[in-house]
């Protein structure tokens, strides 16, 4: 089936639509205002960011696929997902998009397993991109890529080889996926357009500005959670058995990375959804910048021991003590509070 082409729109003229919408329209207000500014401030940036980023990662990976060469073009997709990844509402929520980009946690060590079986059995879906789009999510997006790339057990593979076209498979599929997402989010009648048209009478996703504001809302708080209880929580485990080899990405030295990424992704969403700066929030996510750079430590392999352990907690906990910020920045002068996450109890 031929995918319609995804044409960019220019940020400015996306970012004016919505705000002459949202200040000129009859469903306008505080709620509405911070929707808007969270969508052309953060959201469609976030988008058009990984999606360019994955591209260009599809691109190195036609022309050199090899470990060494693709890494920084890897990492440079991986910051972008960070920037995009706790909004897991609308197209990104779509067809299990985000957990196909990255699965993780992998708690049953699935993904080895499913790029090992492709490899043995020289699996011919690597060749056809509607194939591929239906091989196992394991075997698909950035931590498939982590272990082609960074993992020793499969990394050491030659220009033109089996291994080589699988990782070209899933550096298309991923932009694909990307694209599909962008192309969503920023058509004329698409996610922006649902968000910040919410109460509107032909809306029937969002009923309310409320509705919408709240749906924004939730997402920043599960993001900064997300990354206080998994990313961080995982591999602390427990002071008598700390696991590091449970943090997110550590394979390719990325665990503090994004924690901190997806801190400052989490400072940009809710300096763009408050009224007012939000001074006490943003000074709790800058501590916790200052923090992780001070770390040294990019896989949490300091767990294991007692001193690193503990700046490790710290900072989970720094995260934690940002969402009873933003409830005062944010939640009470919008009148808002948090609602159902698909990803609850994950």
């Amino acid at each position: 089936m031929m995918m319609t082409p995804f044409v960019r729109i220019p940020l400015s003229a996306f970012a004016t639509s919505i705000v002459l919408f949202a200040g000129g329209g009859a469903y306008a207000g505080p709620q509405a205002d911070a929707v808007a500014r969270v969508v052309t401030q953060h959201a469609v940036p976030a988008v058009l960011d990984f999606s360019a980023q994955t591209k260009a990662l599809e691109v190195a990976a036609k022309s050199d696929c090899t470990a060494g060469a693709l890494a920084p073009a890897y990492n440079a997709s991986f910051d972008a997902w960070m920037g995009l990844q706790h909004l897991n509402i609308g197209p990104v929520e779509a067809d299990a998009r985000g957990l196909t980009i990255a699965f993780w946690p992998d708690k049953k060590g699935m993904i080895p397993k499913a790029l090992a079986a492709l490899i043995a059995d020289q699996d011919a879906a690597v060749a056809d991109a509607s194939e591929f789009a239906h091989v196992s999510i394991a075997a698909r997006g950035l931590f498939a890529l982590e272990f082609m790339i960074f993992d020793d057990t499969f990394n050491a593979y030659d220009q033109g080889s089996y291994s080589c076209e699988l990782v070209q498979a899933i550096t298309h599929d991923l932009a694909q996926t990307a694209d599909h997402i962008a192309q969503e989010w920023t058509r004329e009648d698409g996610f922006a357009a649902t968000l910040t048209t919410a109460g509107a009478a032909n809306n029937q996703r969002y009923l309310s500005e409320t509705e919408a504001a709240q749906a924004l809302y939730t997402m920043l708080l599960t993001g900064l959670e997300n990354s206080a209880e998994q990313r961080i929580g995982r591999p602390l485990g427990s002071f008598e058995k700390p696991r590091p080899k449970r943090a997110e990405a550590y394979r390719s030295g990325r665990s503090a990375r994004n924690v901190m990424l997806s801190v400052l992704a989490a400072r940009e969403f809710a300096a763009a959804m408050a009224p007012e700066t939000p001074q006490k929030t943003l000074e709790i996510l800058d501590e916790v910048v200052t923090k992780l750079q001070d770390l040294d430590d990019p896989s949490f392999a300091s767990v294991s021991d007692p001193f690193g352990r503990l700046k490790i907690e710290i900072i989970g906990q720094r995260i934690e003590a940002a969402t009873d910020a933003i409830a005062n920045d944010i939640g009470v002068p919008l009148g808002i509070s948090a609602g159902f996450n698909a990803s609850d109890g994950d």
